[in-house]
């Protein structure tokens, strides 16, 4: 991470921690949360992106952040998979997520959009939309299936303060380019390694 991206973190971070919740906005709350893990998972070098689980009395369930590069390598855990993986390995018995909401400060992506799909989450809210790589405003071009599916849940914008969604693109945005290239370069490096090599076709 260079100086600018760091003092940049630094004074969003200060930001956040200022900000006092409209009133006006019901989400304020939860999506200061989202933020603060955004900051985090940037710090770590992964993408600037956060979220948490709650009940819809407001009760906080679950909070995380995406980890696709730190601790180490997971390509499926960004922010909302790595709310939603934790959330069921520790509630295994729960069969339904109607009376739950998770909030993520930037538009789920096409893998955490089907996820939250299949995990029934009734509600999700988002900060910011992800123009390059939301699917939410992208509902057109899912697979009939998943778009039926889709209808039995509510997937839209937080009703946030307008501050609160210019953070949290500026924290993503912040993290992308390059993290956009640890993940091309990984697609040229890990067919060198010698561990990924193909196994020889056996002469059977």
């Amino acid at each position: 991470m260079n100086n600018l991206t760091q003092k940049l973190l630094i004074e969003l971070e200060r930001k956040i921690k200022a900000f006092v919740p409209n009133p006006m906005y019901p989400h304020d709350v939860f999506i200061v949360i989202t933020l603060h893990e955004a900051i985090a998972a940037a710090k770590e070098g992964n993408f600037g992106v956060g979220a948490v689980l709650v009940r819809e009395n407001g009760e906080i369930i679950q909070r995380g952040h995406n980890r696709v590069f730190k601790p180490y390598f997971r390509s499926d855990l960004h922010a909302e998979m790595d709310v939603m993986t934790k959330f069921e390995e520790q509630f295994k018995n729960i069969d339904s997520l109607k009376g739950f909401i998770l909030f993520s400060s930037l538009e789920p992506c096409p893998m955490c959009f089907v996820r939250l799909i299949i995990s029934g989450v009734k509600k999700v809210y988002y900060a910011a939309i992800d123009q390059n790589g939301g699917m939410v405003h992208r509902l057109e071009y899912v697979p009939p299936e998943w778009k039926e599916l889709a209808q039995r849940q509510e997937f839209a914008l937080a009703q946030c303060s307008s501050e609160l969604r210019d953070i949290a693109l500026k924290i993503f945005l912040s993290t992308v380019n390059e993290n956009d290239k640890k993940l091309q370069n990984r697609s040229l490096l890990l067919g060198q390694h010698s561990r990924c090599q193909p196994l020889p076709l056996s002469s059977a």
